[in-house]
């Protein structure tokens, strides 16, 4: 393989960090790659930082973005990447030795242009995994970049990342994917996230907002079942919120979309328990989000891939 591997890592103000994230990518097996590193306007010493490896190694490039926000700053880098295949990093991660090699012979294996692959979440002082994702996705639509590959002419088809959709602009990107093709499934760990104050997390009012415009624009996407769990999430935000009739609104429409009669049941339940208020607050949130995974078959049927 001599396929050109682009690596784009956003980074804002996490300059101790993006120096793993960089190094991760020095220490690849696979040595036909380039990193992208997009600085977003940061106020600490990151361009110091991603400058000095960057005259080190010249397969490491620094740019500023000319814009401000974490999906223009992706998009930024997929605009000044040569390569063909493109992996997102976020500064606050790390890609294991293996995961360039491992993910373009899946991807030319396969022969599909967007690549999901597994990834641990681990405690940055111990190094203890606390947890890890491999082949686990039931639908439409993948988050965490950090553990995707894509082809650029796909992302460029798109449009790239769209701001309007954060803090899921991840997920809505994957959702317009979708209507190009779906992802495949890398039977494989690539990547490493740690758990950090100040991640890449909103609030609940911006990730309802979110869930709103993927409902919108998703909608010849999503299977009816698939649109009843978004909505189902929206209702659980919106309880959380304290909006109880927004909550009710679209616990009913996640009803209407649920054939199994599931969310009918949590709708039913919420019609007699919102009568006490905040009393048993802490109960519905947990009822909430058990009937919301209960039972939830795949939604779609994605093409495995491995490297054996």
């Amino acid at each position: 393989m001599t396929e050109l591997v682009s690596c784009v890592v956003p980074t804002y103000n996490r300059a101790a960090f993006l120096k793993d994230a960089i190094e991760s990518t020095l220490a690849q097996d696979y040595p036909n790659w380039e990193l992208i590193i997009v600085d977003d306007q940061s106020a600490d010493n990151t361009a110091e930082v991603a400058k000095a490896y960057a005259e080190k190694d010249p397969r490491i490039r620094y740019f500023l973005n000319p814009q401000k926000g974490v999906s223009s700053a992706r998009n930024y880098g997929i605009e000044m990447a040569k390569g063909q295949y493109i992996a997102f990093l976020d500064d606050d991660d790390i890609s294991l030795p293996h995961r360039f090699g491992s993910q373009l012979k899946a991807m030319l294996k396969s022969n599909n242009g967007f690549l999901v692959s597994g990834f641990q979440s681990k405690d940055r002082d111990t190094g203890e995994v606390l947890s890890e994702y491999k082949l686990e996705l039931k639908a439409t639509c993948s988050g965490f970049p950090s553990r995707w590959m894509i082809r650029k002419d796909l992302l460029e088809k798109v449009g790239g990342f769209d701001q309007a959709a954060a803090p899921l602009e991840d997920i809505e990107l994957s959702s317009r994917l979708a209507r190009l093709e779906t992802f495949a499934q890398h039977d494989d760990i690539v990547a490493v996230t740690f758990p950090t104050e100040g991640s890449a997390s909103s609030a609940t009012e911006k990730k309802v907002k979110a869930r709103l415009v993927l409902l919108e624009r998703s909608q010849q996407v999503f299977s009816p079942l698939e649109a009843a769990w978004w909505q189902f999430s929206a209702a659980t935000d919106y309880y959380m919120l304290g909006e109880t009739d927004k909550a009710m609104e679209f616990l009913k429409m996640a009803a209407l979309g649920d054939n199994r009669g599931i969310y009918g049941l949590a709708y039913r339940y919420f019609m007699f328990a919102k009568t006490f208020g905040g009393i048993l607050k802490k109960v519905n949130l947990k009822v909430l989000s058990t009937l919301r995974e209960y039972k939830l078959p795949v939604l779609v049927e994605h093409p495995v891939v491995s490297n054996v």
